[in-house]
Parts: C-alpha cells; structure tokens; sequence
C-alpha cells in the first residue's frame, strides 16, 4: 500500500474516533484497531508515522476520564512479546500496556500475569522497569487471589514462568526504599539489591509504591499470598523452583517495616515443603544474595548484600548443607563477613561462628587445609576482642568467645599439624581457661577435647613426649578445675597405658577435691580384663613402674615436710593421697602381671580379673599364686645390682617410716600390701625387713582395727620366716631374751586391767600375741625339732596361751568391752588353728571350745559373735575332734536366730566349712599368710577333711534341720549345706551324701521362706553338678516327681532318692511328648503348700522344653534375692556354672526363649530377676562365644544378644505374650503386658504391622484391668505402642513409597480402632489414652489421615464434651452459690473448648481434608449440630466450621447451604456464646449461599425475632446481621429488593433491648452503605414489617413499629430536602408513604390508654409533617387532618401528667411542621393544661413536706404547663386575629405565671407574651384601635424577671419580651398609655443594661440605641 493510501487509511480512522461520542464505541474502535496500528509504526515511513503518532494522541485524549474503557490486554501482550524488542512502537506498547494495568477487568488482570511472567525475561533490561511495573500494576489491582485463579497462572507446566515470580517476589520483598516522590531524586538502594534492578521494580521512581508504603504493602501482600500458595506451586514442582520459592519467602519473612507480610511470610515458610540443603543452585542463590555480586538470574548491575536478618535467617539453611562447606572461597567469605563486616550484629556474629563450625567440621580436608591459616587468623581476631572483663561479660560475648574456643580444637582435629608442629595452641586454650568466665570454660573444655583428636593414635615426637607431660602436670595445679580435667583426660588418650609418666599424671589426679576428676583418674589407672588377657596390648613393666614410683617417692621423702592438711588436695607428689594411688597402681600392675603369667596354666576367672583394681586383700587361690609369680619375677627383669624387689618393700615400709602420715586408710593398705610382699615374695625379703619390726610395733596401738591387724600378721611372718632361716645358727640371745622380752611387754599389757584410754593399746597387743605365737609355733612345727634351747621362748609362749585361754574365759564377761572380748578370739584363732598338742604345754583345746560356746552363747555384738564361731571352727581346724562340740552348739542354736539375723546362719555356715574342710576348705586358706604352705608346716595328714565331722553335720541336717517346723532351723540348713558345698569343692567325704542331701533341698524348695528356697535351688544346682552321671538322672526324677503332680508314695520315693518306676513313668512321658508337670498341680508342695513363684516359673520353663534336667541349670542361673547382695551372700556366685548351664539349654532355645522372655518380666521381683539372671546369663555378652542356634540351623546365623534373639523368635514370642495377656492369673497378664511393651519398643514395624490389631485390643483389656499392677502394666504397654506408632506414622523428610506404604497400613489398623473402641469406651483410662495417641497421630501424621479425617472429627468433638471435667457439669447447676454467672461460667466452657488439645488436634485434621472426605464430614458436622451433647461439642463444632470455612473455602462452598440450614435450626439454644458462635458459623459460610438460600435464612431469622423468644434468644439475631454485613455486604445489598434484610434489619434498630438494638444498628451501618436511595426505591419493603406489627397485641412491638415509621419518615425528609432524587420520586415516596401509614396509624391510636401509646402519636405527627401537602392535596386523605386534632384533643384529656406532657410535645411538632390554623380546637384545651399551675401552686403550699407521691408529680405538671405555654405559643392563629377579651385572658394568665413561676415556666411564659405582644401589633396596625393588651403587667412581670439573678435563660427570655414592648410601643405611640409604658420601659432596660452578662447586656445597649 501506498503512503498516500495509508495516510487516508489514518486519516478515517482519525474521524471514526473522533465520532466516537460513547464509551461503547470507543471500546469497539480501541479492541481493533489499537494493536494493529502500533505494528504498523514499525514498518510505515516517515510520513505515515506521523500521522499514527497524532492518531494516539488523539486516543490517549479520548482515553481521559473514561474509567470504565479498558484497552485490549491479550493483543497487547501478545504484540509486545512477540515483535521486534528494539522496535518504535515498543515504547507505546509499553506504555499502552501499563495503561491497561489500571482500568482492565479482574478476568484480564488475572490473565495478563502469566503471560507478563513470560515475557519479561525475554526484553532487555531498558523494557524492564515498565513491564514489571506492569506486572505489580496488575497484581495491586486485581482483587484476593483464589485458589483456583492461581491454579490458572500455569506454574506447574511452565517452570520458567514460576522462575520468573520467585525472582521477581524476591526483589520485590527486598525493597524497602519508601521515600518522598521528588522529580529526578532516587531514593536509596535497599539491601541485596543493585540500583538497575531497583530502578526496575519501582519504574525508575515513577511507581506509585516508591512513595506510599500502603501501596507497596499492598503488593507486597498479593506476592506472598501467591508465593506461599501450595496452589501456586503444587509439591510435584521442580526442587528448583521451591529453593527460589524458599529464598524468595524468607526475605518476606524478614519485612523490617510491614509485620503483616513477615508474619504470613514465616508461616508460608512453615507449610512448605523441605527443600534439599544439598542443591548447588540453593547453595550458591544463598551465597550471591549473602556476599552481593551478580546473581545468575540477574546481569543489571551488581547487588549489595541483604539485610541482617536475611542472613541470619540464610544461617538456617547454611548451616544443615554440606553441600555449602565444598565452596571454599565463598564460605570463608561469609563467615569473615559474619564475624567482622560492616553493619554486624551480636547475633550474625553468632551465626558467622557457627558456621564455622560447621564448615571446619564438614568440608573437605583439602579445603579445610587451605582455610586453617584464614581461619585461625578469625578466631585468633574473634578472640582477641574484649568489650567487657570479668564474670560481668554479656551473655552473647560469652557465646562467641565460647564458639571460637570451640572452633580451635575443632580446627586442629581436622588439622593435626596446628598441634602436632608445637605446643602453643595446646598452651594458649589451657591458658584461656584463668581469663574467661564460667559460661566460656565448658567451650575451652569442648575446643580441648576436640583438640584432642589430634593427639591420638600418632606417634609423638620426642620434643613433644617431654613437653606434653610437662605442660598437662601444670595444669593439675590449675584452680580451674575443667583445666584439670582436660589434662587428665589428655594424658589418658595420648599416652598408652604403658606410659608411666601419663600414669603418674592419673595418680595425681586421684588427690584432686573434684569427684568427676578422681573417677577420671581411676579410669585411667584401671587396667581392664581384656588387657590383661591380651598379649597384644602392652602394660606397663614392673621395672619401670617400680622404678618410676621410687624416684618419685624421693622428691615425696624430700618434701614431705609440706605434709599438711589443706582446703583442697593439691594434686602435687607431697600429697600423701598421692603417694598411696601410687602404691595401689603398682599393686594392681603386680598382680595383672601374675595373672597374666598364670593364664596359660589356669582358667582365669572374671571375679579375679575385675579384683585386679581393687584395693582389697587377695581372696582367692588364683590371686595368691599371681601376685607370688609377680614378685618372683621383680629382680628377674633387670640386668643390674638393684632389687626391684627390695624396692618395693622399701616402698611399701615408706608409709611406716613417716610417722607424720596418719591416715589410717593409707597406713592400713600399706600394711596390707607388706603382708602380700612378706608372705608371697621372696624370703629375703621377711629377712631384710626383720630389723624393722619396731615400725610395726609402733603401730600395735594405733586407733584402727586393720591397722594393728595387719601389723600383727607382718609380725607373725618376719619372725616365722627368722625363726626358720637361723635354725642352724640361732641367735638365742635374741629369741631367749630380746624377743621374750618384748612379748612379755606384750603380754603384761594385753592382761593389764581394762582402761578406757588403753583400749587401742590393749587390742594392739592381743593381736600381736596371737600372731607372733602362730607364726612361731609354725616355725617350730615345719622345723620338727625337740631341742633348740629355746626354752624361754617356749615358756613364754606357754604363757601367752595360757594368758589367751584366760582372756577367752573372761570375755563372756558383760564387763569386758566387746572389743576386746573379739580380739581375744581372734588371737586365740591363730594359736588353736594350729594343734596345740605338738607344744610343750598342755592340751587346752577343750577348755578354748567350752570358753567360746560360752562367749558365743553371750555374745552382745555380731563381731563377738562372729570371731567366737572363727575361734571354734579354729579349734576344730587343728582338733578335728573338737568339731561335733561345735555342730552340737550351732545345732542347738540355729533355732533361736531372728530373721533380722540371718548373716549367723552364713557365718555359721562358713564356720562348719572351715571346721569340716579344714585345710581343704578355701575359707581357711584364704587365712593363712605364712610363706609355706600349711601341709609344710604340720605335715599333709593334719590338713585332711574331718570325715566324721561331716557324717555328723549332714545327718543332722538331713534328720532333723530340713524337717523342722521352725523356719530358722530349715533355712539353717539350707545355708550351712550350701556353704560346704560352696567352700568346700571336690570334697571327697561329700560325695556319699549327694542323694540325700538333694531330697532334703528339694522339698527346701517349697519352705515359705524364699531365701529358703534360693538358697536350696543354689545348693541343688552345685550338688548336681557334683555327682556322675547316674546321680543326675536319679536327681532329676526325683525332683520332677516331686513337683510334677504325682502321687504321695512317688513323691516320698523321689525325697528318698528316686525310685525305678518313676523313673521310667517319666521316660515315657517325655516320649510321648506330654507336658511333665501339669498347670494345676504345679506348684504345690505334699502338703499342699504353694511353692514360691521363681520357682514354679522356673519349672514350667524347663517343663515346656520337655527336658526336666534343665530344671538345675535354670536354678543355678538364677538369682535374685537381696541377701545375695550383702556381704555374706556376695561369697556365693555363680559365675562358674553358668557356661555349663548354657551350654545344656542350648538345643531348647527355640521353645525356651519366648516364655523365658516373659518371664524377665514376672511381676514378682523374685521371679523376674531369677529369669533375667537366667536371660543375662544365656544372652548377655558372654554368649558371644557361644552358639545360640538350633542343632538343626547351625549353618545359620546366630544371633549373639538379647535384641537378636527377640527379632529372631519374633512371632512365638508375640504369641507367647498375646495369649499371656488373657489368662486368668493377674500375675501372667501383667508380665506379658511388660513383655510385649519391651518387645515392640525399638521393633522393625513391618515385624508388628500383622498384630497390631490384636496388641491394642489386648494392651486396652490391660489399661481397664480389675488389677491395679495390671492397669499400670497396660498402661506402659500402651505408652510404648503409642511412641512406636507415632514414630512408625510420621512422614519422612525424604520421599519414601515403602515408608508411605506402611505408615498407611498402620493408620488404617491403629486408626478405626482408637476411633471405635478406644476414644469411645466406657473405661475412663482407656478413653483418656485413646484420646492422647489419636491427638499425637493428628499432629505427626500428616497426609496419612486424609482418609480417616471425617471420623476422627466427628469423633475429636464429640469427645470435647466427654472429656470435660465434672466440675464444670456441677458448676452449670450451682452457679450462683459459688458467685460465678452463667456467661461467666460458658465463657471459661469455651475458653477451655478452643485452647483444648483436643481442638487443636481437629484444626490440624483439617489440613488434609479432601473433597470427598469432605463429602462424609458434613453430615457427621450437622448431626453434632442438631443433636450434639454437651456445650463443648456444640462450641467446638461451630469452631471446626469456622475454620473449615477459612482453611478450606472451596471445599466448603458445596456443603455451605447444608450446614447454615442446620445451625440456623439451633439459634435458639439456651447459651449466648453458643448462640454467637453460630452466629459467626454463619456469616463464615454466608458468602458461599446461593441467592434463594440467603433469602431464605433471611426469612429464618426474622420468623425467630418475632416468635415468643427470650430477649437473650434474639439478640443471636443481630450477631448473625452483623456477621453477614461484615462478610458478605453485597449479598445483603442483593436481598434488598426483596423481603427480607432491609426491612427486618431497620426494624431491629429499634427494639426495646438496647443491646439487640445496637446489633441491629451496627449491621444497618454497615448495611447501608452501597444500598442507594432506600427513601424512594426501597419504601414499601422499609415499611412492611411496621405496618404489620402496629396493631400488634404486644405494646412494645407497636411502639417498635412506631419508632420503625418514625424514622422510614425522617428518611423520605431528608432524601426530598437532599435533592439528591428528583422532585418526582420524592412526591411518589412522600404520596407512598402517607397512603401506606396515615390511616394505619389513626386507626392504631383508636382505644385505651396503653405504656407507649405517646410513641404511635409521635409516628402519626412525623408522617402528618412530612406528608402535610400530600394529605391538603389528597381528598381521600382529608379525613386525617380532623382525625389528627381529635386524637390529640382527646388524649390531652386523658393519662398521666408525663403522657400528656407528650401528647403537647407532638402537638409541638405539628405546630411547627405545618401551616395549620387549630388555635379555635386546642386553645381551650391547652389554657386548661396552663392554668394547672395555680392549682399545682396552691396543692404545693397545703401538701405535706412528706407527700413523696406528690413531690414526684409536680416536675412532671411545671414541665407539662411550660410545654403547654410553648404550644400556645406555637397555636397562635396566622389567619385571624384574636379577639380582645382573648388577648386580655391570654396576657393575664401569662403576666401571672411570669411573676410567680419556676424558671422554665417564666422562659416559656415570657416567650409566649413576646409572640402575644406580636400578635397584638399587627393587629393595631390593620385596625387603627387601642392596643389590645395593657402592657404595664407585662412590664412589672419583665421588671421581675430582669432582677433574677440566679437563670440567665429567664433575663434573656425577659429582655425578649421587653424588646416587644418596645417594637409595640413605637407602633402605637397615639395611645395615651403609651408615654407611660415607654418610661417603664426604659427603666426596666436600665436593668439589662448593667446586667453581668456580656450577650445580655451588649444586647440591651443595642436596644438602647434604638429606642
């Protein structure tokens, strides 16, 4: 086309728009052509551009002030986006675009979005600032978004367009730079911003939202809204997208000016779903917008780095991705920016530093080596700041500093060089720890241990092995005790054990006062079994500890001048704490060397490996040999003149040589460990240390039994050892002389009389004689020699037996102190214990036996007591004949002990053993510290067990002791049987007495004592093992047919030693595989006595296995009573059976372990530890050497602990437990309650999922068990399925089908029956937990309950009431007794309904509503509606709703009409704040109403206002108006054409009650707006309910309808006044409105007087007034104006003074409203009501000062006379004039009233002479007469008037009239009076001119000056 053809083209087009007059051609034209002609601009000349740039001129001006012409949104995208970027017409597109933003419909607003998204990335950034102008444009405009719109924007399908958005909100939210709109002026660059993309989001300062904060909050609101939609952006979205979402979202939250956009920015955050740390494009978005730069998405301009709290919130993401420490250079630069850039805050720093640490603790270690000099340089610098010093340091310094300290160590974990290189680092945390408060320390402590790492597992330099131990023992002298600490737990990592130095270190901390320290230190210095054991693993050699010990002990020799008792042990070698650990290591080296030399010899026991640390005597055979073999083995490690042997003699006598060491603890063990080295080392030893016995003689007198007990014995053994070595070459000198001496010292003091303060000095010495003579009497035994001239000594020692039989027989004297009556024993125990008949004096065993049965016999103490048993067992020891004297007194007396004295029986016990085994026995053994053993000293035929002895004991025992009645004697037995068998192992005389010993403990079995039967099953278990394989078998029958419900011969032939036909009975039995003992009979003894528990456990375990021999296997395994635990029971372990034990179960695990399991849970404490002995003792760690597999499976795996053999037995031990749990026996239940609760804590669910059922009906039977152990029971069985649900039902962070799957699984199972059967049981426990776990289900669940959402509502609410407190039900009927009001009382109902758990646990079930799960919900919702019990399920129901209603709109919409038609059937329930609540149900879902069923409600609501409700009950009716006008306006202003809202709201404003009134007019405020010209459109509507109810029989709702009419006419006066209608429809109202109302209102007014009635008179007057020219012009109406003066004429006759003060009143408005002349009808009426003031004057002056009645009247009668006055006033006639005598009557009555009157009366008086005076005039002025009236009363009366001083109203009122007087005067001045008048006049006037008052006064000067 030609130029000259487009140019014409333009030129019509110009015309047509021109011609364009509407806005509907306008639009057509724009919709077009406009497009079509900015393409053409492109591409037309020059010429032709002209003239289509004039052509959009010219459209642009049309566009002016034509709001309602929008432009074509679509065509103008799609031209935008698809033509050239850089073309001329772009800029008009642009700009038309923009334009369209502000006047396009909502359809094209949300349309135009998606499509703006799509295109802005794809213009250059010069376009950018218009098109996202646009785009916000649009956003502010359109209204709320819904779910669905934002469905439509197509983000799921279109990533790029929802990459567009979340870039787009980001920048949006980090914009923030509000200021003054100024031309030219750019404000400041917000934060993570860069200035181009500033000036792109607020189009370079020309958007609306760079100035207004309310515009941007707007925006900002519509984004965040979008953002955080999960409409928007559904789940399944790309990962991408939801980390823009995240970063976008999270500056939100941040908002620093606008609350309302962070807070829905934080809770958009929290419904998201998690985003993956790891993502590199999360990672490097987090670190562009923390550090600035260029983003990837944007190239306009670099960015500066957000804000403060974005980064702390960019912390939280940070600090979980690993993925964030691989960026080196970035992540250094963050935390460097945290810690010391600009605009830092305490917190960021915070952050910075925890990251840190997070980034030293997982980047790679390449990095982690390039970072450490940076980073050490940031902590360094961290560190060396100080704000403040001292404990007075801020809280978030403390923080920082700590988490540096922190990051040190961690730092030099990753990095060992730090450390490694040197010791600075090391020193400089060390250090730290003087100068940092306490809150910093526990870091320093962390920063250390981390550091530690470093340290361990390498090999040390040598420059550091001799440092580091130096720095660590400073640092034990540090008064900070983590310092302490931290050294010691160094020294124990980096250091072997091998290591003396860091030992030493551990032995110093053993003195510190921290208890934490010294267990630490123990730690350290505990060489544990399996060191010893391991070859491998070094121990320290004893010639270095010895050695090290003995140089360190010189600088304690040397220093021990500081010996002195501190505040604190100072952990510091002069501590004699110190010096004692040191022994005590060195001891237990020694003896974890022996051990360790004897384990490839002998079975090592684990008794014997944990004895190695203690600090005790050695106990066992094994200990002896191991610490021989040790100190045997001292002088063989070195190669030199030194003894490592006499070296540590020397040590140990170090503690003696010290006087000034007096601790009692360490000089014992002292003595102790010198025994051990005397009586176990060499012999040179005892030779060496002979020359200082004085050291222990000094210690006889010490205050301390071990003390002197343990010098005695180093005594008896330095002096048998000299005895024996000087033989040959005796120094009789010494032993004849020296040494008799000495004893003789002894003796005199030990036989010297009792002295309180010489008691010490006295036991010293006792002790000493019996040990000396023992070991010199065994001395002279091994020597067998008759003559070695030693016959002082001899007789000395004579002398001292002597002196000990005189001691023992004095003992049993009350006068001796126990004390010493015990220590006479204890001598006489080592003379006798060897036999005395091979000395020289004579036999005396007797007489020592008789003295201590007698002193047993009277014993006061158990240490008498139990050193007078030692003493006989000693006696018999070396007599064996001696022995039945004692069996015959320990017979007789084990019936007489208490049950509190049950250590006798063990004592006793141990006492036969000892006298019965003699030296065979390991009691005795355990004695003796002679170096040689006892066969050595007295020949090996003395040691033999006493045979006899044993027939005797056991005879007895089994005769007599195990039948008794008396329970003593029976435990006796059992005991004392135990303790032979136990003391006395492989006891050849034992073995003749096995069978019968095995009757007698069998029927112990059943005793009612349990410590009986313990001990019994103890002594069974080792005497089965004793005897041959024929003797287990007879053992074994005969115990099961004792327990095994057989007959009584067969039972008394099994307690007799078994018999053959039992036997074999059994046989057969365990073949034809039948259970060997019944239910029924087990259990029970002979003579039907239960047997205990344990035990009948313990036999139907053995009996399911169907292998009776277990039986003792069971019974040596198990173990549990408490006297086990005390040091008497302590003796009697099990540890050596139990291999053999299990090594016999094995082949029955399978059928054993499922009751075993149950068992461990008996609830019997008896029984339970028994079975956990038994459990431990197959399953615990020990039986990792064991097989624990079927013989059938041994290819199989095996399980190795108790949590594999569960898991392996899995299914029979769910059954076991199942079944158990319904049994009739409380006891079964309640241990397969416990049982199952332990089995399914921690259990794989897919092992559970399959009895899930049958384990919650099971554990609820439990929880409402008639049992209360039961109930508990249950109760902890449901509390660990609850937390396996839980756990098993909450959603992973990461997707998982399998898990998804099986959580479904269970929430299908769990669900209905909690639901069914748990929240809806009768037991109040049951349903108490029910409720609880469904609440936790609800809150973790999630997504899995969507399905079961209905019933768990419906079930959830119903339960809100069957859950509340009866106390609430209580106070519903009394009330008022406690001062409570109902309100009062429901408010708190429903306070506790909507803060309930129960509540909360509905609102979050909501989430996961779905449509057709909504669909099931709702009729459940209007059940509860209609029919719900209880307040609270009624409030709580109404809450659902309302949430349903803002949570799930759409869901909702369908059911909304349902629901409102359902909860407007209850508005009228009894309780206010329900009804409110439902109210409020109802204006949340009004807005979803289709238009007939809002109508319809409508209907509902104004059928219950008028039906015969309560005033509480309608005011529900307002709640629900005001709902709806708030909600949902326009649905009101729909309803408004109609019957409905207009007329019953506006009616309701006027109700009696006040409060439903206020409702009603808050609703018709609201309402009103938007509703038009309701005068003239809505009239007939307005009034169709007054009309209806102003004949109503109620009086209120008349004078409701009155007040109603009232108004509708004030309404039609104002709109006809307003103009704002035509004068038509105003005439069509004003015509309506009288037609409609007059006549029903005469006709209302027709009857009795009636409260109220005033009101109906009022209504009548208004709409007379307002319609007075309709009803002139309108014949039919005529009748009404007569009407109107005959209704107030006979009313004014009638009622009460206040009523007829009305009827005047209104009288008055229609006076004033209309031009009527009723001067003729009212005047006599009115002057009747007037001249009541006389009357009322004078009644007043006769009434009684007490006439209360007439006293309230007269108010009423002046007001009543004033208000008549007034309307005389008014009534005045305008047509005629009045007559003469009219006039005169008119002014005297007047003039009087005005004299006499009160103050109302007299302005109302004086007002009505002022209009009289008026009247007259004009009359004189058309007549030409005489004045009418004689103005000089009026004068006297104005005259009056002026001087009252007290009412300015009354003066002013007179200065009125006389200013008539005045005007009247000057108009008639012919008349004779008037000279006279005018002189009255002015004088009055002369009054008002000097009146106080400025108005009164200025007013009169003004008259002044007229006159």
């Amino acid at each position: 086309m030609t130029d000259s053809a487009d140019i014409e083209l333009v030129e019509n087009l110009r015309l047509r728009f021109a011609l364009a007059q509407t806005d509907e051609q306008l639009q057509k034209l724009l919709t077009g052509l406009l497009v079509p002609l900015l393409d053409k601009l492109d591409i037309a000349s020059a010429a032709v551009r002209s003239k289509i740039i004039a052509l959009l001129g010219q459209i642009n001006k049309k566009l002016k002030g034509r709001p309602d012409v929008t432009l074509p949104v679509e065509p103008l995208l799609e031209s935008t986006f698809t033509k050239e970027a850089s073309g001329f017409s772009q800029g008009f597109r642009l700009m038309y675009l923009s334009m369209a933003m502000h006047n396009s419909s909502e359809s094209q607003l949300v349309t135009a979005i998606p499509l703006l998204l799509d295109g802005i990335h794809l213009r250059p950034n010069s376009q950018q600032p218009l098109l996202i102008a646009s785009l916000l444009t649009a956003m502010l405009n359109v209204p709320e978004l819904t779910e669905k719109q934002m469905q439509e924007f197509g983000f799921m399908k279109n990533s790029h367009r929802a990459t567009a958005l979340a870039h787009v909100a980001r920048d949006l939210f980090l914009f923030n730079a509000v200021h003054p709109k100024e031309e030219g002026v750019q404000g400041p660059v917000s934060a993570g911003l860069s200035l181009e993309r500033q000036s792109a989001l607020n189009n370079n300062s020309k958007a609306p939202w760079t100035s207004d904060k309310t515009t941007l909050e707007k925006i900002k609101q519509r984004m965040v809204q979008i953002v955080g939609s999960g409409a928007a952006f559904p789940t399944e979205m790309p990962e991408l997208i939801h980390e823009q979402r995240a970063l976008a979202l999270v500056c939100a939250s941040c908002d620093p000016y606008f609350q309302q956009i962070s807070d829905r920015g934080k809770d958009a955050l929290n419904r998201m779903r998690p985003i993956d740390y790891e993502s590199e494009t999360l990672v490097s978005s987090i670190f562009a917008m923390f550090l600035g730069g260029r983003y990837a998405d944007d190239a306009a301009g670099v960015r500066s780095p957000v804000n403060a709290n974005i980064k702390l919130k960019l912390f939280s993401y940070l600090n979980k991705s690993i993925k964030a420490t691989a960026s080196f250079q970035q992540w250094i630069r963050v935390v460097s920016e945290s810690l010391f850039g600009n605009g830092v805050t305490a917190k960021l720093r915070q952050q910075g530093m925890s990251f840190m640490l997070w980034a030293i603790d997982n980047a790679p270690l390449n990095q982690i080596d390039q970072a450490s000099p940076l980073l050490l340089q940031l902590i360094q610098r961290t560190l060396a700041e100080r704000t403040s010093t001292g404990n007075s340091a801020p809280l978030n310094e403390d923080q920082l500093r700590g988490s540096a300290y922190l990051a040190y160590g961690m730092l030099a974990k990753r990095v060992p060089s730090l450390a490694l290189d040197n010791l600075n680092h090391l020193q400089a945390l060390f250090d730290a720890f003087a100068g940092e408060t306490a809150n910093v320390r526990s870091s320093i402590q962390e920063g250390l241990l981390a550091m530690l790492s470093a340290y361990k597992d390498v090999q040390l330099s040598q420059h550091l092995q001799t440092l580091l131990p130096v720095l660590l023992q400073n640092q034990l002298q540090s008064p900070v005790y983590q310092a302490r600490y931290c050294a010691l737990r160094y020294a124990i990592s980096v250091f072997p054990l091998a290591d003396m130095e860091a030992r030493w270190l551990c032995i110093l901390g053993l003195a510190d006062s921290k208890h934490e320290i010294q267990q630490l230190a123990r730690s350290g210095l505990e060489i544990k079994p399996s060191v010893v054991l391991e070859r491998n693993c070094r121990l320290p050699t004893l010639n270095d500890a010895v050695m090290f010990v003995h140089n360190k002990a010189q600088h304690i020799i040397a220093g021990s001048q500081t010996l002195v008792p501190e505040t604190r042990a100072d952990a510091n070698i002069t501590n004699p704490l110190v010096f004692c650990s040191a022994l005590d290591f060195c001891r237990s080296l020694l003896l974890a060397t022996g051990i360790r030399q004897q384990s490839d010899s002998l079975v090592i026991e684990m008794a014997d490996l944990e004895f190695i640390n203690k600090k005790e005597a050695l106990s066992s055979e094994l200990q002896r040999q191991s610490m021989r073999s040790a100190l045997s083995s001292l002088d063989a490690q070195v190669n030199s003149s030194v003894s490592l042997s006499n070296l540590w003699l020397e040590l140990v006598g170090t503690v003696l040589r010290d006087i000034r060491i007096d601790d009692a603890t360490i000089v014992s063990k002292a003595l102790m460990y010198l025994v051990e080295v005397l009586a176990l080392g060499p012999q040179t030893l005892s030779l060496m240390f002979f020359n200082n016995k004085q050291l222990l003689l000094s210690r006889l007198d010490t205050h301390n039994y071990k003390v002197q007990l343990y010098a005695a014995q180093a005594l008896s053994v330095v002096h048998y050892a000299n005895l024996l070595v000087e033989v040959d070459m005796l120094d009789l000198d010494f032993w004849n002389e020296k040494l008799v001496q000495q004893l003789r010292e002894l003796l005199s003091i030990a036989t010297a009389p009792m002295m309180p303060k010489a008691l010490d000095k006295q036991q010293g010495a006792i002790i000493a004689l019996g040990y000396i003579s023992h070991g010199l009497t065994a001395a002279l035994l091994t020597k067998k020699s008759s003559d070695l001239g030693l016959a002082k000594l001899e007789q000395v020692m004579s002398d001292i037996h002597a002196a000990l039989l005189q001691g023992l027989q004095a003992a049993s004297d009350p006068a001796i102190h126990p004390t010493i009556a015990s220590v006479w024993c204890t001598a006489a125990s080592e003379v006798y214990r060897l036999d005395p008949s091979t000395t020289t004096q004579m036999d005396t065993a007797e007489q020592a036996m008789a003295a201590a049965v007698k002193l047993a016999t009277s014993a006061s103490t158990p240490k008498v007591y139990e050193e007078a048993l030692s003493l006989m067992s000693d006696i018999a020891v070396g007599r064996a004949d001696m022995a039945a004297s004692m069996i015959e007194f320990l017979c007789s007396t084990a019936g007489s002990t208490s049950s509190k004295q049950l250590d006798k029986h063990f004592k006793s016990g141990e006492a036969l053993a000892r006298a019965l085994g003699r030296f065979e026995c390991t009691l005795v053994r355990a004695d003796w510290v002679l170096p040689n053993e006892p066969a050595q000293v007295i020949g090996k035929q003395a040691v033999n067990a006493n045979q006899a002895a044993v027939d005797q004991l056991f005879t007895k025992l089994t005769t007599e002791m195990a039948k008794s009645t008396k329970v003593q004697e029976r435990q006796a037995a059992a005991i004392w049987t135990l303790t032979v068998v136990q003391s006395c192992p492989g006891l050849e005389a034992l073995n003749p007495w096995l069978s019968k010993l095995h009757a007698s403990l069998s029927m112990l079995l059943s005793d009612r004592s349990e410590l009986t039967q313990e001990v019994a099953s103890r002594a069974l278990g080792l005497i089965y093992n004793m005897g041959d394989t024929s003797l287990k078998e007879d053992m074994v029958f005969s115990l099961i047919s004792l327990f095994g419900g057989n007959t009584g011969n067969n039972r008394r032939a099994a307690a007799d030693g078994g018999n053959a036909d039992v036997q074999q009975a059994l046989r057969r039995q365990i073949q034809s595989d039948e259970p060997l003992l019944e239910q029924e009979s087990l259990g029970q003894t002979p003579d039907g006595h239960a047997v205990n528990t344990t035990y009948k456990s313990i036999l139907s375990l053995a009996s399911d296995m169907q292998n009776p021999s277990l039986v003792y296997q069971f019974m040596q395994l198990a173990t549990h009573t408490a006297m086990w635990n005390s040091r008497c029971g302590a003796a009697y372990g099990m540890a050596n059976i139990i291999e053999q034990a299990r090594g016999a179960i094995q082949p029955y695990m399978k059928s054993m372990v499922p009751k075993l399991y149950r068992y461990t849970f008996d609830p019997s404490p008896q029984t339970q530890a028994a079975m956990k002995s038994i459990w431990s003792a197959l399953l615990g760690p020990s039986s990792q050497r064991a097989a624990l597999a079927e013989e059938e499976s041994s290819t199989e795996e095996k399980p190795t602990s108790g949590a594999g053999v569960i898991e392996r037995y899995w299914d029979a031990i769910i059954e076991e437990c199942l079944e158990s749990m319904g049994q009739r026996e409380w006891k079964v239940r309640e241990s397969g309650c416990n049982a199952l609760a332990s089995a399914v804590s921690g259990a794989d669910p897919e092992l559970v999922v399959p009895y899930l059922g049958r384990i919650w009906q099971m554990s609820f039977r439990a929880l409402d068990d008639i049992k209360g152990s039961v109930r508990e029971a249950g109760l902890k069985m449901c509390q660990s399925m609850a937390s396996a649900t839980v756990a098993w039902c909450t959603p992973s962070t990461t997707e998982s089908k399998s898990h998804d799957r099986q959580a479904q699984a269970i929430i299908a199972s769990v669900v209905p029956f909690l639901v069914d059967k748990g929240v809806g049981s009768d037991a109040e426990d049951v349903r108490n937990f029910s409720m609880s776990l469904l609440l936790k289900l609800c809150r973790t669940s999630g997504r899995y309950l969507s399905s079961f959402a209905p019933v768990i509502i419906e079930r959830l609410i119903e339960s809100l009431s069957d859950m509340e407190p009866q106390t609430a039900n209580y106070l519903t009927f009394h009330a008022e007794g406690h001062g409570i009001s109902q309100e009062q009382l429901e408010s708190v109902r429903l306070s506790a309904v909507k803060s309930s758990p129960i509540m909360q646990g509905v609102e979050m079930v909501l989430e996961y509503l779905t449509p057709k799960s909504m669909g099931d919900l709702v009729p459940k919702l209007q059940n509860i509606i209609r029919h719900g019990l209880g307040l609270p399920a009624r409030a709580g129901c109404a809450r659902t709703v309302v949430v349903l209603c803002v949570k799930k709109v759409e869901l909702v919409r369908p059911f909304a009409s349902a629901l409102v038609k359902a909860i407007s059937g209850s508005l009228t329930e009894s309780s206010a704040l329900q009804r409110q609540a439902w109210a409020t149900a109802i204006g949340y879902m009004a807005p979803m109403l289709s238009p007939k069923m809002f109508g319809n409600l409508l209907k509902h609501l104004e059928k219950i206002y008028f039906d015969k409700y309560s005033d509480e009950v309608r005011g529900v009716l307002g709640q629900v108006l005001e709902q709806l006008a708030q909600r949902c306006p326009e649905r009101l202003r729909e309803a408004s054409s109609g019957p409905g809202a207009v007329s019953f709201v506006h009616f309701g404003c006027w109700d009696a009650n006040k409060v439903i009134a206020v409702a009603f007019e808050n609703v018709w405020h609201e309402f009103i707006i938007g509703l038009g010209k309701l005068a003239t459109d809505g009239l007939p509507e307005m009034l169709r309910l007054p009309l209806a109810h102003i004949a109503d029989d109620s009086w209120p709702c008349r004078i409701q309808s009155a007040k109603a009419i009232s108004d509708i006419a004030n309404m039609v006066e104002r709109e006809a006044r307003s103009g704002n209608s035509s004068s038509q429809a105003c005439s069509a109202s004003v015509r309506t409105l009288a037609d409609a109302t007059l006549r029903e209102l005469v006709s209302a007014l027709h009857g009795r007087l009636w409260p109220g009635k005033e009101h109906v008179l009022g209504a009548l007057i208004k709409v007379y007034v307002v319609c007075a020219d309709t009803v002139a012009a309108n014949k039919e109406l005529s009748p009404v104006k007569d009407a109107v003066c005959s209704i107030l004429l006979k009313e004014l006759k009638h009622g009460e003074v206040a009523y007829r003060r009305e009827v005047v009143k209104h009288y008055c408005a229609l006076a004033k409203g209309t031009n009527l002349d009723l001067f003729d009808q009212m005047s006599g009426a009115l002057l009747q009501q007037i001249e009541q003031y006389g009357a009322a004057v004078s009644n007043s002056n006769a009434m009684d000062i007490d006439d209360d009645e007439h006293a309230l009247k007269r108010p009423q009668q002046l007001m009543l006379v004033a208000a008549a006055i007034e309307a005389m006033q008014l009534t005045l006639p305008s047509g005629r004039h009045l007559g003469d005598d009219e006039a005169r009557l008119l002014a005297t009555i007047l003039q009087r009233i005005a004299l006499t009157g009160v103050w109302n009366i007299r302005v109302a008086s004086l007002g009505c002479l002022a209009a009289l005076i008026g009247h007259c005039v004009r009359k004189t002025e058309q007549s030409h007469a005489e004045f009418t009236v004689d103005i000089a009363p009026i004068l006297e009366a104005v005259k009056a008037c002026a001087t009252d001083g007290k009412y300015v109203s009354v003066r002013t009122a007179a200065l009125d009239t006389l200013e008539a007087v005045f005007r009247a005067i000057s108009k008639y001045s012919a008349d004779s009076r008037a000279s006279f008048w005018r002189e009255e006049a002015k004088l009055v006037l002369d009054l008002f001119l000097i009146d106080p008052v400025p108005s009164i006064s200025d007013r009169a000067k003004e008259i002044f000056g007229t006159v």
